[in-house]
């Protein structure tokens, strides 16, 4: 018989891929120009074998068709034109900002924002299984183990967050009850 972790497993996977994609998307919109091919900060094949490590990154790599044979030894998923990856990504890829990206924005407001949208990865997967974020458990089969809720609960805050994010992109402010849901993420006190 299935764990309740078990039978919600994929539908955890599949809400997971769909932020991560939209993440991702929004992400290049902002920074691809910047990015592209840079190996100087973050984009090594030591931080890409991550994704292979993790019992739950590893699944999402599957639902790609991508596996162990397809990294490259030297530059990971790292193409030209960035990560070739849709999802699976480890969260610092998204949390790790050089000097030069957050040079390009321009005001502290739109800082604030583009760090939240860096650690909405990280916060659907926190304490996934105890102390230990979903992407750092390393055997298949402790994923039945997790708990679902808090991550399936996580995963909608993180989504509410998104939405004020491209809000805030399409309308160039942000509001006192938009600060307080990009908040939550932060763990900052409202401003």
């Amino acid at each position: 018989m299935k764990s309740h972790a078990e039978s919600n497993l994929p539908t955890l996977v599949s809400a997971y891929a769909a932020l991560e994609s939209s993440v991702r998307s929004l992400m290049s919109d902002l920074f691809s120009t910047a990015c592209g091919m840079c190996t100087a900060c973050c984009c090594r094949a030591d931080i890409c074998e991550e994704v292979l490590n993790s019992a739950f990154l590893s699944q999402l790599l599957g639902r790609q068709g991508l596996g162990p044979k397809d990294i490259d030894d030297r530059y990971g998923w790292l193409d030209l034109h960035g990560c070739t990856l849709e999802y699976g990504k480890p969260p610092v890829c998204y949390a790790y900002f050089c000097d030069h990206l957050l040079a390009r924005l321009p005001d502290e407001e739109t800082r604030f924002v583009v760090q939240v949208l860096g650690k909405l990865m990280y916060h659907a997967g926190q304490n996934a299984l105890e102390e230990w974020h979903l992407v750092a458990i390393r055997k298949p089969a402790e994923l039945s183990r997790i708990d679902c809720e808090r991550m399936l609960q996580q995963l909608t805050e993180a989504n509410d967050a998104f939405e004020e994010i491209r809000n805030f992109f399409q309308n160039g402010s942000l509001r006192m009850e938009q600060r307080e849901v990009l908040n939550r993420i932060t763990n900052h006190e409202p401003a």
